[in-house]
């Protein structure tokens, strides 16, 4: 086969994966293998773990085995990425996320439903880590919950065992009730124009992490009516769900603008449009944060 047949099949087989990404139907390994083909690695000699500078201690656990323990629970994988390698030495080691749900917790008709995250690298930077997502339909949302509320989620490469993996996910099932149930209250909470404000600045704080910033200054750096923008019906109002996810899309997607010197909405600003977060263990950190300062206000 000619090397462009070969890249148009596999243009072809990756949209046809994407596709079913979208529909949130569950993967098959061969169609993980097209997006995350790093999950599939099976073994590593030992002069591979010396070259990573890894410890002799390191178990190397495929991440294929974790996607078998959870479908085994029932979960299904409906979504596979992993990041481009920076370096040659780390192509086919590098991080990778693989989201799954569950059948049985998705209610018809529900705008949100759960979630499982894992994210896991084979150069021993990146340990398993399981995080507990909520999923919202509408807009791709997903409002991801502290892994510290289930207990320790790093499962390290020293002792990995499908009875950590199973504790942690009987942990989140138990209290999918109680998040469900807190994102109801989050819809019941109204918040006026400074409370909104309020939480725009925090919010921005969570991608400008240096110590210069604050919350007196951040205003003048951050449009924050561009963390508040309205862009669809469905996110209107001053509801703390609707204000939450107008600022998550916001602040995740990159869509507001900061000022590069000056203040942001002054006539001689110099200004720039963010850049989206591609980094998924970044977006899954402010992810978290973000959802426990909306939690503080319920």
């Amino acid at each position: 086969m000619e090397l462009n047949d070969q890249v148009l099949v596999q243009d072809r087989l990756r949209n046809a994966v994407l596709a079913k990404v979208e529909k949130h139907q569950a993967l098959s390994d061969d169609e993980i293998r097209v997006v995350c083909p790093v999950a599939f690695k099976e073994t590593m000699s030992s002069k591979e773990i010396r070259n990573l500078g890894l410890s002799k201690h390191y178990s190397f656990v495929p991440t294929s085995n974790v996607i078998n323990d959870l479908r085994s629970m029932g979960w299904e994988v409906v979504d596979a990425k992993q990041v481009k390698a920076r370096k040659k030495s780390t192509r086919g080691y590098q991080k990778h996320m693989v989201t799954f749900e569950h059948p049985d917790y998705k209610v018809n008709g529900a705008e949100e439903y759960p979630q499982l995250l894992l994210t896991n690298s084979h150069d021993g930077g990146n340990a398993f880590t399981l995080s507990a997502g909520i999923f919202r339909l509408v807009c791709s949302n997903g409002l991801v919950i502290k892994t510290e509320d289930y207990g320790s989620a790093r499962l390290v490469h020293k002792g990995y065992s499908f009875e950590a993996v199973q504790k942690l996910v009987n942990t989140f099932v138990e209290t999918i009730d109680e998040t469900l149930t807190r994102i109801t209250a989050m819809k019941q909470v109204e918040l006026d124009k400074a409370q909104q404000i309020e939480f725009a600045k925090k919010a921005a704080l969570l991608r400008f992490t240096a110590k210069s910033y604050n919350e007196d200054n951040i205003g003048d750096i951050v449009d924050l009516d561009d963390l508040l923008n309205v862009e669809r019906k469905e996110d209107a109002g001053n509801g703390l769900w609707e204000v939450f996810n107008r600022v998550q899309e916001s602040l995740v997607n990159g869509k507001y603008n900061y000022a590069m010197n000056g203040k942001v909405n002054a006539a001689d600003a110099k200004t720039r449009k963010a850049r989206p977060i591609k980094n998924f263990k970044q977006s899954i950190d402010v992810n978290k944060k973000l959802s426990e300062l909306a939690f503080e206000l319920v």
